[in-house]
């Protein structure tokens, strides 16, 4: 007998998971560094032109078949984690090869599903697709489509932000100039032809939101942010949306993560005065060091697309369960030591696919609602 499909309902971060959809790795065997890729990642890497093409370019930077094998084999050791603790995952579709794609006015090598959290955002019981910062994931919901169809026909709403058309002169840099930082190097020498009288798009991530309940923190820190938050704004007035001016260049699931109703894992206390004021009363534990050296080293082919706090991209099962990467022991110590239950996982190549648990899954299935946990 088919097992029914719950209408998706997510407020929040921590209330017990029932559903979740977990990425895909297959085939993530190169970045194609474009102009697109080097600004949205421009915070963690130092681009190489021998390595990569010219600057702009939009090089292919090859992956390790090792290192791909290795990714795929931690996502099934979460995936069987987290169906141990009850949850049922759900896969998008495999790409079954290296996908080219091309648009009117550029071409990408394809980024298969695996940082699900990142091209879509699930708010109460509507599907939000956002609109992707990266070329090559322009179609990249493409493989989740079977699970949201199947969500809709349930009862779900689905929703999409207007699709970008990332030509030339899309994406604004001004996160970047504010601080004095030359972007010249990811910009100069772009490819994509400019469409007439386009100027900055609707440029957004799901995983630049955080959700409590009734209220969402988002990060806008451009333009293109800024146009979403109104998106955002227009089409859910039954929700709080809380903007936080350029917290991050783009991401905040390993800034602010919530664990629970009072309990904030914030990557340091600096960040408490960029939240509501509502948020600064609650707790905040700020997770222990983690050294370089205690990271796979890319250097002898690539580099880094994550920051050395990936691992606070912790994905919570409830209240008091959460499921950690089994190689920072120090955060495991300090969960355990606050009564949190601890479900250990080896992610591997965090820095290098450029995601933690957290952006990796979308959770379509929690039992909260939209509580006010900030009033």
């Amino acid at each position: 007998m088919t097992q029914p499909v719950p209408v998706v309902n997510s407020f929040d971060e921590w209330t017990p998971l029932r559903e979740v959809v977990v990425g895909r790795g297959e085939h993530y065997t190169a970045h194609h560094t474009d102009a697109s890729f080097r600004l949205f990642f421009l915070d963690n890497i130092t681009p190489d032109p021998e390595r990569q093409g010219a600057p702009g370019g939009g090089g292919l930077l090859p992956i390790p078949e090792q290192l791909v094998d290795e990714l795929n084999e931690d996502i099934t050791a979460l995936v069987e984690a987290l169906t141990g603790c009850g949850v049922r995952v759900m896969r998008p579709a495999a790409p079954g090869k290296d996908i080219e794609i091309r648009s009117p006015h550029w071409d990408a090598r394809a980024t298969p599903p695996l940082n699900v959290r990142d091209q879509a955002i699930v708010l109460g019981n509507t599907l939000v697709e956002t609109a992707p910062h990266v070329r090559a994931r322009v179609f990249e919901n493409d493989y989740l489509k079977p699970v949201f169809y199947r969500y809709y026909e349930a009862g779900a709403n689905w929703l999409s932000m207007p699709r970008p058309a990332l030509a030339h002169g899309a994406l604004d840099d001004a996160y970047f100039r504010r601080q004095g930082i030359d972007t010249a190097h990811a910009t100069d020498g772009d490819g994509a032809a400019r469409i007439d009288g386009l100027g900055l798009e609707m440029v957004f991530d799901g995983a630049q939101c955080v959700r409590l309940g009734r209220d969402v923190l988002v990060n806008v820190a451009n333009h293109n942010h800024a146009l979403a938050w109104r998106w955002l704004n227009d089409n859910f007035p039954h929700l709080r949306f809380h903007r936080l001016n350029a917290i991050a260049d783009n991401h905040i699931d390993s800034v602010v993560v919530p664990l629970r109703p009072g309990l904030l894992l914030l990557r340091s206390p600096r960040y408490l005065t960029r939240l509501p004021e509502a948020l600064r009363s609650w707790e905040v534990i700020c997770p222990p060091p983690m050294d370089e050296d205690a990271f796979p080293d890319y250097s002898s082919f690539g580099f880094n697309l994550a920051s050395r706090y990936i691992d606070i991209n912790v994905l919570s099962i409830d209240e008091n369960t959460v499921v950690v990467n089994a190689l920072y022991p120090g955060l495991i110590t300090v969960l355990e030591q606050r009564g949190f239950t601890v479900v250990p996982v080896r992610h591997r190549h965090r820095r290098l696919f450029g995601g933690g648990f957290h952006c990796f899954t979308l959770d379509t299935v929690r039992t909260g609602g939209p509580e006010d946990y900030l009033t």
